[in-house]
């Protein structure tokens, strides 16, 4: 059977079928449906018709476009091809056509000749040369350098001139203060009209509002000196009389009078206006009274003692004897023996804080001056009671206290026998604070100013001015009202019988009856003289906020300034525009006398850094007072005489130098900061045990306080941070910082209320961060950067102990344009454990009673922020160099601290080894071996080059240094380095605190002639060997970094 056909004649079979299906049902389905079938035909025509016309269309429209072009092209009133810049363009094409062909024939040599190289290259280990990182030395914010915008929206003017001249309405509910304005006169006067004359009332306060006013001194010979120029917002008051007219004895102008030098507008307040709002707020009036208190003490007091040398001149002197009653009956059973007296007891003596020494308070003094009072012998017997009665009847009639008010005195109050040298109260302590009552013998008052203006000479204690205190005379009470440290010693001038209330007792009375302010108050102000009147009129107490100015530059200088509290800063204008920071000055400093003096235009601008209080001390005052006390001639001498001295010892004396820090902020400013707000960059920072750390290195310098919100909270209250409570906070912290040399204020992890109290108080910022952590910039530090944006602030980098050398830091510090410096911290292990609160507060009550490590980074840390640093500047001398080692070692064993290396040449060198290991077995085995390397002859051989520049060629020489360092860089060193080179391009001297490191020592030890000059990676300049412009740079270490004591070792001869 033929299959095969079989099969190909049914596949035929198959598709005659399927076709003859198709066929059929087309032909069905176009029966059936004529009318689809003609209306499909008829669109597919009208489709291809429309195509057909739409291409001629387009067509002739792109002919009609190709004639107006061409037509375009001809038309000799358009842009043409002209034949110049058509040779020039064919020219061009031409050559470069040429230069293809032409390099063709040489592609394949030179692919065997970059080969060659690149395999030359691989063989021999050589890698192309990455660009070191440089620092972004950036400058500074123009805010930082410019005084902050003045103005106070939504304050009427006459209100604002009363809050800005006379700061105690400060202290006033809005509503309390709007009702005393209510009671405010405007007095017209025209020029040369008195507004104050001899024998008015002295019971207003005037404020000028527009216009001139100018205060004057009458003597007694009928003549007159200018006292004070009062301008607009300014006022002409003594707050003593402000206490005078509570108390209800409104005293009389006697020596003091005003009149206007052009036409004026004042506003008049009459002082009994407070009287009804003390009466409904009984706390306000103590408010007012301590106000007033810490005005006489911190400004009145402070300029009289310490800058004008006064100290008995401002005692009242007191014509009457105060008689008191001594029994004669006596109970010699009940006398007690003063042997037993002789030690003071605890309640006498507490904890030294060490300060600053601050002048006597003159409103405790007593009357001194020419009377005898009569004082109960130390051999007449008194028995307990009567010296209590006596006592307990004394405290009651200075103190206005009522009869029902004994019980309470009688119960706390305290009978001394004492012995004479016996100290009570000692200066510069807020421990032993009292209300001395004296019964019997006699009391001395001397004040022991410690540190001289401008100089640290301690002063010997035989310079001191004491005034006796008689029997019946009460003393401590300024020191009481003002709840700050005493500003004088008292001791016991005879065998004396005394009665003591501690302030806390005071100050329950004070609860209880808040009118005592008053008494005591007026207790205080009867004792002083007229010069102390007079000084009031003259001083003024100024309240600046961050970036206010104090004055501006081209001023007239007729006043000067004493720093209070705060820290300000002065800037000069050049004549080109450019700003530049002359110094700055905290607490104590005497700003704008020399200009004063010398009635010179103001030559700087100072502005505030943050908030500051400020004394204004009016050239007139000075006039006044030098006329009448000769003394106060030789005080300027004397204050001008260091200040010359200062001026000298910190006058740079080299070139241009290289600054370490992201901005220049002028490295001649002192680092001796009073108050520091530290704040972490992320939360995993060990913040409490940081601060703890610091607090304890701190410790050993001076008296150091730690600060925390919960702190604050606990001593203050749960409310402290409060809108209402913002006189009583930045009081006590006043308070706190006068107290102590430096103060810690640790910031919380939010920007909370605290945070930015923190760093509104604050001279210096620490931000800490991490070192082994990515340099990112946490959610803190903006928000600081735009509250606090004069305040200097320094990067602080934690690292673990024994941890490797710090990398990155250039990259932290570019980040960052706001930092001005870093600081590398090693950390005990025990900071970086996890523990509770409590656990750490534990953990370091124990460790602050152990010594700190003199050593450590963070007693460094401590240092500088003192201004107690130690500098170590290492001099030239070739091979000699080598006994830098036996330095370091001799320093160790001598327990001296280094804070700061700088070296040139060979000094340049060991100086980079002890930042980079800070170990003296480490840096002998480095040291040890590259002099071995330099003395092997078959180096310097393969080194040799012909001597067109140096004798070799500096390759081996670069390997050597470069092999000892690595490529580290000046910022990652654990201590502050710095190294001079001789700039030969533009012949100078040069300073290098930042960049690659191996670089900057090869050029400080790159002799003429010997070695090739290094090319500088920043700005290109040839550097050679810093020891041909000073080869034991001190200077350098002393005007860069201002350290108060650095040693210097040179090795040459």
């Amino acid at each position: 059977m033929n299959i095969v056909g079989l099969v190909k004649r049914s596949y035929s079979d198959y598709g005659t079928i399927f076709k003859d299906s198709l066929y059929t049902f087309i032909a069905e389905e176009l029966r059936n449906n004529f009318a689809w079938s003609l209306s499909v035909l008829l669109i597919l025509i009208a489709t291809i018709v429309g195509l057909y016309c739409w291409r001629r269309i387009y067509l002739k429209k792109l002919r009609d476009k190709a004639a107006q072009l061409l037509f375009l092209r001809n038309d000799p009133s358009q842009l043409r091809f002209r034949k110049r810049d058509k040779m020039l363009f064919y020219g061009r094409r031409m050559l470069r056509k040429m230069k293809s062909i032409s390099g063709q024939a040489y592609n394949s040599q030179e692919r065997k000749h970059r080969n060659f190289i690149r395999n030359a290259k691989r063989f021999l280990h050589i890698q192309k040369e990455k660009d070191p990182i440089q620092l972004k030395v950036v400058g500074p914010p123009a805010e930082y350098l410019e005084e902050a915008a003045e103005g106070k929206e939504g304050v009427p003017l006459d209100a604002l001139y009363m809050l800005q001249s006379i700061r105690i309405f400060g202290h006033f509910e809005k509503l309390v203060f709007l009702e005393i304005c209510r009671q405010t006169k405007i007095i017209n006067l025209i020029a040369g009209e008195s507004l104050i004359k001899v024998g008015d009332p002295d019971d207003s306060v005037f404020i000028v509002q527009s216009g001139q006013v100018n205060v004057f001194l009458n003597n007694p010979d009928g003549s007159s000196i200018a006292l004070k120029v009062v301008r607009k917002g300014e006022s002409v008051t003594s707050l003593l009389s402000f206490i005078d007219v509570l108390v209800g004895n409104t005293s009389q102008y006697k020596t003091v009078t005003a009149r206007a030098m052009e036409n004026s507008k004042v506003i008049l307040l009459p002082m009994s206006a407070f009287k009804k709002v003390f009466d409904e707020s009984p706390d306000l009036l103590v408010r007012v009274i301590q106000v007033i208190m810490i005005r006489l003490q911190r400004v009145t007091i402070t300029a009289l003692h310490n800058y004008l040398g006064l100290s008995t001149e401002y005692i009242q002197c007191s014509s009457q004897r105060k008689k008191v009653a001594v029994p004669l009956k006596n109970s010699p059973g009940h006398r007690r023996v003063p042997s037993d007296v002789q030690a003071p007891s605890h309640s006498l003596v507490g904890h030294t804080v060490t300060g600053e020494a601050r002048p006597d308070m003159l409103a405790d003094l007593a009357d001194h001056v020419g009377s005898r009072r009569p004082s109960a012998l130390p051999s007449e017997p008194m028995d307990d009671t009567l010296m209590k009665s006596i006592a307990v009847e004394g405290f009651l009639k200075e103190l206005g206290l009522k009869e029902e008010d004994r019980t309470v005195v009688e119960q706390n109050i305290d009978i001394k026998e004492i012995a004479p040298g016996t100290t009570l109260t000692h200066q510069g302590r807020s421990d032993d604070v009292l209300l001395i009552f004296v019964i019997s013998g006699g009391l001395t008052i001397a004040q022991y100013p410690q540190v001289n203006i401008g100089c640290n000479k301690k002063l010997d204690k035989s310079d001191n001015h004491t005034v006796t205190i008689h029997p019946g005379d009460v003393v401590g009470g300024l020191a009481v009202l003002t709840g700050e440290s005493s500003l004088y010693t008292i001791k016991a001038k005879h065998f004396s019988r005394v009665g003591l209330l501690q302030k806390e007792i005071i100050y329950n009375i004070m609860r209880e009856r808040p009118a005592v302010v008053l008494d005591i108050a007026n207790c205080v102000v009867k004792r002083l003289s007229p010069l102390v009147r007079q000084c009031d009129f003259a001083l003024d107490w100024n309240f600046l906020e961050s970036g206010r100015a104090v004055y501006r530059q081209d001023e007239n200088s007729d006043c000067t300034y004493i720093v209070l509290n705060g820290r300000l800063r002065s800037v000069i204008t050049h004549s080109d525009g450019k700003k530049e920071i002359v110094g700055e000055y905290g607490k104590g400093d005497l700003i704008g006398i020399v200009e004063m003096i010398t009635e010179t235009p103001r030559t700087t601008t100072v502005m505030a850094v943050r908030d500051s209080e400020l004394a204004k001390l009016p050239e007139g005052l000075f006039n006044a007072i030098k006329f009448k006390y000769p003394i106060v001639v030789t005080q300027l001498i004397s204050l001008l005489s260091h200040r010359i001295l200062g001026s000298m010892q910190a006058r740079p004396i080299t070139g241009s130098s290289l600054t370490t820090v992201p901005f220049d902020t002028n490295q001649q400013i002192q680092h001796r900061y009073s108050t520091v707000a530290i704040v972490p960059i992320s939360e995993d920072v060990p913040l409490t045990a940081f601060t703890y750390e610091l607090y304890h290195s701190l410790c050993a310098i001076g008296s150091t306080l730690r600060l925390t919100s919960d702190v604050v909270r606990k001593t203050l209250g749960p409310q402290i941070m409060d809108q209402s409570n913002e006189y009583r906070l930045t009081s006590w912290l006043g308070q706190q910082e006068d107290r102590n040399n430096i103060a810690l204020y640790q910031c919380d992890l939010t920007f909370g209320p605290w945070t930015q109290r923190c760093l509104r108080q604050a001279d210096v910022i620490l931000i800490v961060g991490l070192g082994d952590r990515s340099p990112t910039i946490g959610s803190l530090e903006t928000q600081i950067n735009q509250l606090a944006i004069r305040t200097a602030k320094e990067l602080v980098l934690l690292h673990h102990e024994g941890a490797a050398r710090p990398t990155n830091t250039t990259t932290w510090l570019n980040m960052r344009a706001w930092v001005s410096g870093h600081h590398h911290i090693q950390c005990p292990k025990r900071m970086f454990t996890r523990r509770s609160q409590y656990r750490i507060n534990d953990l370091y009550s124990k460790v602050l009673m152990s010594e700190p490590n003199i050593h450590s980074d963070f007693s460094r840390l401590a240092r500088w922020l003192t201004g107690n640093s130690v500098g170590l500047v290492l001099g030239g001398g070739g091979a000699r160099g080598a006994a830098h080692v036996g330095m370091f070692k001799a320093i160790q064993e001598a327990g001296i601290p280094i804070d700061m290396v700088g070296g040139v040449s060979i000094g340049a060198f060991m100086g980079a080894l002890w930042c980079s290991e800070k170990n003296v077995t480490t840096v002998t085995q480095k040291a040890r071996e590259w002099c071995k390397k330099m003395t092997q002859w078959g180096r310097q051989l393969m080194d040799l080059t012909y001597p067109i520049t140096s004798m070799f060629s500096g390759r081996d020489f670069n390997q050597t240094i470069r092999g000892t360092f690595g490529d580290v860089y000046i910022e990652d060193l654990w201590i502050p380095y710095f190294t001079l080179t001789t700039d030969i391009s533009a012949s100078c001297a040069r300073t290098h605190t930042h960049g690659s490191l191996w670089r900057y020592v090869r050029s400080s030890m790159s002799l003429s002639g010997y070695m090739p000059p290094l090319c500088d990676p920043k700005d290109g300049h040839l550097l050679l060997d810093g020891g041909y412009v000073n080869n034991l740079p001190a200077n350098h270490g002393v005007c860069c970094y201002l350290k108060e004591h650095y040693l210097t070792k040179q090795c040459g001869k």
